[in-house]
């Protein structure tokens, strides 16, 4: 914003000849502002209180950050408000929020809608979304509209795989389109592939590579789990098709197996015996932070023609977090079982970041040399100034270009991966739950299946139980 205020007030002052200096320096103050900013003091407060598993505290901070100046609803901040308060047993203000949240997401949906500083979400959170508030809806008794919001996820599922995939293709195409009429952005997007530090993100989400992208495991499983103890006439086989998707990305896990043999049980007509489910949300999905690097591309010379620079890219890496406990042991009675993985998030992620890599490559890269442009425009107009002014804008203009910003936001509270592991019901409903050094007990109904819901942010995190009747 300083280039833009420095600009402005030379402009006051200046004769017309300096105006395409001004209009330059102006652009690349423009382009230099587009990323949106994070409230660092808020979110590291809310971070804070997620890892020590205080999530009522997490639910009031993130509350107070998720109403724009006006006013209205802010979709990262009603994600966040909604999931702190689903840990922390506020099954009412969770879906409040998370409605809020998905209002959001639905205007996206528009045409040619305008993302501006609102978050970008990716569709495995559009799918978290159902999934919470359906958990918040059993848990506050109201199976009915628990089944709305997994029905309404797998819609979203499915819909928002074509919604991205058109995203991707459109994005793809708009770089093709540059690149057919300025032959040089291809040569620059060129050397950008081949960078070390692009070459590095693309190996670390290479081992992902069998998650298919848009697919949530996550929600799936939920639903199945549901559908599976309904009792409502076809939901068994549901529960079973939905049973094998699972296996099928997390290989055939033991707990999935056998949720997968009871599902054709109930499909035959022999439903059976209540059992406990424990759902792990164990350690923190992955990040994103800013990267920068330079390589040589062509650009437009002070005196005209084409010279090849250096030029700095900003692009978003994705940061992997550790697990807060490598599993959990579940006693109940005389059954015992250990969590094993369901459905990794980080595999979601990874799979749908890299998916998108190219075409946010490519936007990355176009505005770099945008900015280079710029810079050669000032250059070439300040060459008839003399004295300070001349060196002011050159300099406005230099600071405008290296002010590279990316979005680096994401909806942290969701967990690195989802474990889970089925016991029957004990005659006298206790379960013990250990973890690492930590363990927590609940209660669950004797009459009835349950899932125990769990979760861990960080290493060394309290677990933070709820049941959630069935």
């Amino acid at each position: 914003m300083t280039v833009l205020t420095a600009a402005a007030d030379l402009g006051r002052v200046d004769s017309p000849r300096r105006m395409p200096a001004l209009c330059g320096a102006i652009g690349l103050g423009l382009l230099s502002a587009c990323a949106p900013m994070e409230n660092r003091e808020g979110a590291q407060s809310f971070r804070g209180a997620v890892g020590a598993g205080s999530y009522e505290s997490a639910a009031q901070i993130a509350g107070g950050m998720a109403r724009d100046r006006e006013g209205k609803p802010e979709l990262l901040w009603s994600l966040n408000t909604g999931a702190a308060a689903l840990y922390a047993a506020n099954h009412p203000a969770s879906v409040q929020a998370l409605d809020d949240a998905e209002s959001l997401m639905r205007a996206s949906d528009v045409a040619d809608f305008n993302w501006g500083s609102t978050y970008r979400f990716g569709s495995y959170d559009a799918v978290m979304v159902n999934a919470y508030k359906a958990a918040a809806n059993l848990g506050r008794g109201d199976l009915q509209n628990a089944r709305v919001e997994l029905n309404r996820m797998e819609e979203r599922q499915s819909r928002t795989t074509t919604r991205f995939q058109n995203e991707i293709s459109a994005a793809g195409a708009d770089s093709e389109r540059q690149i057919r009429e300025d032959g040089s952005k291809r040569q620059a997007l060129q050397n950008a592939q081949s960078s070390p530090e692009v070459q590095e993100q693309l190996k670390a989400l290479e081992r992902w590579r069998h998650y298919q992208p848009f697919v949530n495991p996550a929600g799936t499983y939920l639903r199945a789990i549901y559908l599976l103890n309904s009792g409502e006439p076809g939901d068994a086989e549901q529960a079973r098709t939905a049973f094998e998707r699972v296996a099928g990305i997390a290989g055939n896990p033991r707990v999935v197996t056998e949720d997968m043999a009871s599902a054709r049980q109930a499909a035959a007509g022999r439903r059976p015996a209540p059992q406990v489910w424990v759902l792990f949300e164990n350690g923190q999905s992955p990040t994103f932070e800013q990267m920068n690097f330079t390589v040589p591309m062509p650009v437009v010379a002070r005196g005209g023609g084409m010279t090849v620079s250096p030029v700095t890219v900003s692009m978003p890496r994705m940061v992997f977090q550790p697990a807060a406990y490598p599993s959990m042991e579940v006693t109940g009675g005389n059954a015992r079982a250990s969590t094993v993985l369901v459905a990794s998030m980080e595999g979601v992620m990874a799979s749908e970041f890299r998916t998108r890599y190219n075409s946010l490559l490519a936007g990355a890269v176009f505005e770099a040399l945008a900015k280079a442009a710029g810079v050669s425009a000032v250059n070439a107009a300040t060459t008839r100034m003399n004295g300070g002014m001349a060196a002011l804008l050159q300099v406005a203009a230099t600071v405008a270009a290296n002010v590279t910003s990316s979005d680096t936001r994401s909806w942290q509270i969701l967990p690195r991966e989802l474990q889970a592991a089925r016991i029957p019901v004990p005659a006298n409903g206790e379960i013990l739950l250990r973890a690492g050094g930590v363990q927590a007990t609940a209660t669950v109904p004797t009459g009835r299946s349950s899932i125990v819901l769990v979760k861990a942010q960080t290493p060394g995190s309290p677990l933070t139980v709820q049941v959630l009747k069935l």
